[in-house]
């Protein structure tokens, strides 16, 4: 879709009642119905309603406003959730947002900024962009198209906001020196335009490569929702010397009430956890955030935690273990097939979910082999290691 059909679309107020009135309906069968008789492209509007029906649960903003949106930079885009819970901590009176995009952080930001100027090299973000914030009335907010590290050449901002493109023709990259723009190479530029910089980075990069890589580090906030990893957030605070002991991370949830700050030490930290094969009342799973974060001593630490010696698979008597998921120990065997089924029968399990690890197979290989199917609160842990062995298990959380 062009930018120009787009905005033509959402200025009609034939295609703003068409979309409004089809917001559920089938794409296809419209297509079929309306096919020649609209005074509005037709394509153009149907394919806005393919986007608006996902968007209503990432970006509700777009559809309950009906916003200009194409298909690559709604897939690009921040999730609502997570452009608040940034809005929470990035505050002040004059931001740059080097990569402004589609301009879902703009919108939020704005809230607790007195100007916000928006760059964006591709033309057409930049114009659906413009017209969203024409529609949503937020006039704090300037966009401007063009290449970003032009516009520092002496302005003084509180912050810079970057979401760097993180992809070598097409490809996903997981170097900090690949990024577009190049940040790392641009530091000393961004520090004269800037007291605070926060760089969105994606759930690939390494912690400590970040570390590295940013000596003036002050925080790193690791974004999740729904448990779904989203983002990598640098913090740097330009206007404090930060040493690498007084650096935080901070792992969010935005979809539920958890959210956890500690030091980057415990990052660091590997303690060794003891593994008892005997009987564990409790299995626990971490969280992608814990998990992202490997800060497994600073969760588990003081609760007589033990830890499978090869997975990130947790054991213990204690229901609750925050930042991991829980399951009732019901049986364990060795792995073994035979065994495997003996045990289901015993307590006359059919439906259950298979968890592999240190396998390259398929869950799907199992039910075959077992004679089960998905699903349940039951949960088969199938573990090939030199610890060989099956663990039934209930959800508990």
């Amino acid at each position: 879709m062009q930018s120009n059909h787009i905005i033509t679309v959402l200025s009609s107020d034939e295609g703003i009642r068409f979309l409004k009135n089809n917001l559920n309906n089938n794409p296809n069968d419209l297509a079929l119905k309306y096919a020649g008789k609209t005074k509005f492209d037709l394509k153009t509007a149907l394919s806005l309603l393919g986007i608006y029906k996902k968007a209503a649960k990432k970006i509700p903003v777009v559809t309950d406003n009906f916003l200009a949106i194409d298909q690559r930079s709604y897939e690009q885009s921040t999730s609502q959730k997570v452009a608040q819970f940034k809005a929470k901590f990035i505050r002040g009176k004059h931001l740059l947002d080097l990569t402004a995009g589609i301009g879902i952080d703009s919108i939020y930001l704005s809230q607790n900024f007195e100007q916000i100027e928006a760059v964006e090299i591709n033309k057409t973000l930049h114009q659906l962009a413009s017209f969203n914030l024409k529609k949503l009335g937020i006039t704090n907010v300037k966009r401007i198209h063009g290449d970003s590290f032009e516009l520092l050449s002496g302005k003084l901002y509180d912050w810079i906001y970057i979401d760097p493109d993180r992809r070598i023709n097409g490809k996903r990259a997981v170097d900090l020196n690949y990024l577009e723009p190049d940040v790392l190479g641009n530091l000393a530029l961004i520090k004269k335009s800037a007291s605070k910089v926060y760089i969105k980075l994606s759930p690939l990069f390494d912690l400590s490569e970040i570390a590295r890589c940013f000596k003036q580090l002050n925080a790193i906030y690791l974004i999740a929702e729904k448990n779904e990893l989203k983002e990598v957030g640098v913090f740097i605070d330009y206007s404090i010397q930060s040493e690498i002991n007084n650096v935080t991370i901070n792992l969010t949830d935005v979809s539920t009430d958890f959210s956890v700050e500690f030091p980057f030490d415990e990052y660091l930290t590997r303690e060794k956890h003891a593994y008892k094969t005997g009987y564990n009342k409790f299995l626990h799973t971490p969280s992608v955030l814990v998990a992202k974060s490997s800060c497994f001593y600073f969760f588990t630490k003081g609760r007589d935690v033990t830890k499978h010696p090869t997975f990130q698979l947790f054991f213990s008597e204690n229901k609750n273990l925050p930042g991991f998921k829980t399951f009732e120990v019901i049986d364990k065997c060795v792995l073994s097939l035979k065994q495997i089924k003996k045990s289901l029968r015993l307590i006359n399990l059919v439906k259950v979910n298979i968890v592999l690890k240190g396998l390259n197979e398929l869950p799907s290989k199992w039910h075959s082999k077992l004679g089960t199917k998905d699903g349940g609160d039951y949960f088969l842990f199938i573990l090939k290691s030199d610890e060989s062995e099956a663990i039934i298990c209930k959800r508990v959380t």
